[in-house]
C-alpha cells in the first residue's frame, strides 16, 4: 500500500506530465514533469523509472477515467446521452493517447498485453451503455457490440491522425450517431 503523501505525489506528477506532454509532445523532459509537478526528479524516478514507464501510467490512467466516467453516465445520465457521451469521449481521448501508445510501441512495450484486464472492463462498460440506450428506444435494436467496436476504431483513428479540424470530426460523429440512433435525428 502507498504512502499517503507518495500517492498524492503520483497524482500530481501525472498530471503534470499529461499537461507537458500536450504542450511539448514526447520530446518532453523529466525534469521538466517533475519541477510542474512540485517534486524532485528524484521522487519522479522513484514512481516511473523510465519516460516510458511514466508514458505506461499515463495511458492506463486515462482507460480509468474513461471507465469511470462510462459508470458515473450510466448513474446519471438518460441511457441514450450517456452511450452516446461516452462514445464521443472515447474518440476525442483517441488523440491525445496515439502518441504515447505510439512511444510505448517504439520502446518494444506491448501495451495492449499489459491491458487485458481494462480491455475487458472497456467492452463491458460500453456494452451496457449500448444495451441501456437500446432498451429505452434510442439507440437501434440491431446494433451488437462488434458493430459499435469497429465504428469507434473508425472514428477514433480519423482522430489520431490529427488530419481533420474539429468542426469535421464533430459533424462526422453527429452523422455517425444518426446512423445509430433508432430514429435518425432524435
Amino acid at each position: 500500500m502507498m504512502r499517503s503523501d507518495a500517492a498524492r505525489n503520483r497524482v500530481k506528477v501525472l498530471e503534470a506530465a499529461e499537461a507537458v506532454l500536450d504542450e511539448q509532445g514526447l520530446s518532453a523532459r523529466m525534469d521538466e514533469i517533475a519541477r510542474r509537478a512540485g517534486v524532485g526528479v528524484g521522487t519522479l524516478y522513484r514512481h516511473f523509472a523510465t519516460k516510458e514507464a511514466l508514458y505506461q501510467a499515463i495511458v492506463t490512467a486515462r482507460v480509468d477515467a474513461l471507465l469511470n466516467q462510462a459508470a458515473r453516465l450510466r448513474a446519471t445520465a438518460d441511457a441514450g446521452s450517456a452511450f452516446f457521451t461516452f462514445f464521443a469521449r472515447i474518440v476525442a481521448d483517441a488523440g491525445r493517447k496515439k502518441a504515447l501508445t505510439d512511444a510505448l510501441h517504439g520502446a518494444g512495450i506491448d501495451l495492449k498485453a499489459q491491458q487485458t484486464g481494462q480491455q475487458a472492463s472497456m467492452r463491458a462498460a460500453i456494452t451496457e451503455l449500448l444495451h441501456d440506450a437500446q432498451r429505452v428506444g434510442t439507440v437501434r435494436s440491431d446494433i451488437e457490440l462488434p458493430e459499435v467496436l469497429a465504428l469507434l476504431r473508425g472514428a477514433s483513428m480519423a482522430a489520431e491522425t490529427g488530419d481533420y479540424p474539429g468542426t469535421v470530426l464533430d459533424r462526422s460523429l453527429s452523422i455517425l450517431f444518426d446512423g445509430l440512433r433508432s430514429e435518425p435525428g432524435a
